[in-house]
């Protein structure tokens, strides 16, 4: 709740005799020698055009856009649940709209909740953009239009990936604005958002864009998001972000805030993402996203090293699916995706969203480099992602027999104990039974590889760009990084929770 205080008022100061002249001074050189009327004039004309220039209106603005502007409330069914349960479900739903959550009226029995956000008419004909989070698993979804008139509301189509959604009310000749896709916004840019935070309705705030290009926003969030600094709240979920001239360049998504109020910390996801997106919701209520069929990390400096390819970045290939275009294409564990399209990769976000945004059935290029620091083409033809549910499927590793084996055990130069991976070991790591490695079963807490996360009970899978079946084969690629002037080796480590990264570990 914003707190009220008393107004105060601030007096011009007057400067007088040796306060003009040091003012003099200042603004024209010492050494100038003027009189102290000339100074005075100076200083008010220099004063003047500055103060009507820093603090512009938004007035005329918010007028001509805000009639597009609604408030939503939702209706959601609450199952039955324990305390526990609620507060573990709301870690899964963005922090902005938990402390709504927490102080709905708790029905032990189930029951229904209400909760709010915000939208914007992209269309005369009654479709409206908003926040997957605020709509999705709705039973009843009522728009509130500036004028106050209220309209029962349907979901179009949703997208997780974005938390974008689009919804429609019957009617026509709304007023509507349009997303503006080739604004260069830039860092310091003033920005209005609109909005309905807690609920109050055609709220409006202004700030500058604090940031672009901000990753890894709403946890599966695949969007490039503008960071600003206007105030925007709990409620103010799925409102526009408008530039000085009244384009939509921005959905308000998300905030950082220790409390769930606003810290001058807010995310929206552009427009470039929001058009395309919401084009296909109103088309047909889902979204098709490219899909290359790996698992990526970033290409981090020190694996760039272990790779000899200097500062390079990008992602690289941790896994591929099985009958993916990255398997068809000849993809393999360890490879280093550089470019796309000709493009440097920043990273594994990067990536992601430039194959999610390509069109399905386009090939794209892909500028290689492998462990040994050969670089190589491969053209990709992008095929449609699969759904949640079909990738995990495709994550889950065969099911291993458990059978005896015998187990070598040897020391390495990286400071760690190693087996030969038994079946049972290879079943507790979500392997596939075919899949070599060695066992890691002691390490030295003071190694660099320990430092770096890695612990007994993790498995070594990959080492220099060679696969790992014994501890001589690690060792043997250990001394070939050697040879090679490395002083790291890039690792493939699998973890107990079936997860799997590089690292470059330090050779001693």
């Amino acid at each position: 709740m914003e707190q009220k205080s008393k107004p105060s008022f601030l007096k011009r100061p007057v400067m007088t005799g040796a306060a003009a002249v040091a003012l003099g001074i200042a603004a024209f050189g010492a050494g100038q020698v003027l009189s102290p009327n000339l100074l005075k004039a100076q200083a008010i004309q220099a004063q003047a055009p500055m103060a009507a220039s820093a603090l512009p209106s938004f007035a005329d603005l918010v007028e001509r856009v805000s009639p597009a502007v609604v408030s939503i409330e939702v209706t959601k069914s609450i199952p039955d649940q324990s305390d526990d349960e609620l507060e573990a479900q709301l870690q899964q739903v963005p922090p902005e709209m938990r402390p709504f959550l927490r102080n709905m009226p708790k029905n032990k029995s189930g029951g229904e909740a209400r909760g709010g956000g915000s939208g914007f008419f992209i269309s005369a004909d009654g479709y409206i953009v908003t926040n997957n989070h605020v709509v999705s698993d709705a039973s009843k979804i009522t728009v509130t239009l500036k004028d106050g008139k209220e309209l029962p509301a349907k979901v179009i189509g949703t997208d997780e990936r974005t938390d974008i959604a689009v919804i429609k009310v019957e009617g026509a000749n709304y007023r509507y604005v349009q997303f503006e896709t080739n604004t260069n916004v830039r860092v310091g840019d003033w920005v209005v958002a609109i909005g309905n935070p807690f609920g109050l309705g055609g709220t409006a705030t202004a700030g500058i864009v604090s940031a672009l290009g901000r990753e890894d926003v709403g946890g599966q969030n695949i969007a490039d998001f503008i960071q600003i600094d206007a105030p925007i709240n709990p409620g103010n979920s799925g409102g526009p972000t408008f530039d000085m001239q009244g384009r939509v360049i921005g959905i308000n998504t998300a905030i950082v805030s220790g409390s769930g109020g606003n810290i001058g910390i807010g995310f929206a996801v552009p427009s470039s993402t929001a058009v395309r997106v919401t084009q296909q919701l109103m088309k047909g209520g889902q979204v098709a996203y490219g899909w290359l069929g790996v698992g990526i990390g970033d290409l981090s400096p020190d694996l760039a090293d272990a790779y000899g390819v200097g500062n390079v970045k990008g992602a690289i290939v941790g896994s591929v699916n099985v009958g993916s275009p990255a398997a068809k294409a000849g993809l393999k564990r360890g490879d280093a995706i550089v470019k796309f399209n000709d493009q440097p990769i920043n990273g594994a976000s990067d990536l992601t969203r430039r194959v999610g945004g390509t069109e399905v059935g386009k090939t794209v290029k892909l500028e290689i480099i492998d462990a040994s620091g050969k670089k190589r083409v491969a053209n990709v033809l992008i095929a449609p992602r699969p759904s949640e549910k079909q990738l995990a499927q495709l994550d889950d590793p065969k099911d291993n027999s458990v059978v005896a084996d015998t187990k070598v055990t040897s020391g390495t130069s990286l400071g760690m104990t190693v087996s030969s991976l038994t079946p049972t070991a290879k079943q507790r790591l979500r392997l596939d039974s075919d899949t070599s490695g060695v066992l890691i079963t002691d390490i030295d807490d003071k190694s660099d590889a320990a430092k770096k996360g890695i612990a007994a009970g993790m498995a070594i899978l990959e080492a220099n760009g060679q696969n790992v079946g014994t501890p001589k084969d690690l060792e043997n690629a250990i001394k070939d990084a050697k040879r090679q002037g490395k002083k790291s080796i890039p690792i493939y480590v699998q973890t107990p929770q079936g997860r799997g990264a590089y690292l470059a570990i330090l050779i001693g």
